[in-house]
């Protein structure tokens, strides 16, 4: 079984990251979800030995994975994940980043059968419900969006008055 324990405003002692990934805020600080298996997740994957920075594979994770870009981003923690009872540990750091462009649904080039995933937008209190059904990471992540909300204020994240829209950008799908 697989553990996981996050760790807000620290690093790895060993300074190592396997993969990175974001909570992703718009201007008017609605919360940009990806679904896989209809399951909500924040978006990011695997760090690539050609990745110089956790931001650079962020961005590219973004771009192959739901076609968006963004225009900051700050650490905030990361997750210790033991994998094979403890056998295997990773390191996946996480991340706050603002929305810049949010383009048309396109395949994850990683996944076979032409798979895109599902995007919403939706206001806090709902990707906040929407977050906390996920088994393995419920309190992770509800620590972690909190955490994510802190960081976007201290950073002015937020130029738009506040947003309550649910809006669903494109549902899953694949072959």
């Amino acid at each position: 079984m697989e553990e996981y324990k996050l760790f807000l405003s620290r690093v790895p002692e060993d300074g190592k990251f396997d993969r990175v990934h974001a909570i992703l805020l718009t201007h008017d600080g609605r919360v940009l979800l990806r679904y896989k298996n209809g399951e909500p997740r924040i978006t990011g994957g695997h760090i690539d030995l050609d990745d110089i920075s956790l931001e650079m594979a962020l961005r590219r994770e973004l771009l192959e994975e739901i076609n968006c870009e963004i225009d900051r981003c700050d650490y905030l923690g990361y997750v210790k994940v033991k994998i094979d009872e403890g056998r295997t540990e990773e390191n996946w750091a996480r991340m706050v980043a603002r929305i810049a462009k949010i383009g048309e649904p396109k395949a994850d080039p990683d996944r076979e059968n032409n798979w895109v995933y599902g995007r919403i937008l939706a206001p806090r209190e709902i990707a906040m419900e929407e977050l906390s059904k996920v088994e393995v990471f419920g309190k992770n992540n509800a620590k972690l969006l909190d955490a994510a909300y802190k960081v976007a204020r201290e950073q002015e994240y937020f130029t738009e008055l506040p947003s309550t829209e649910y809006e669903v950008l494109n549902v899953e799908s694949h072959d």
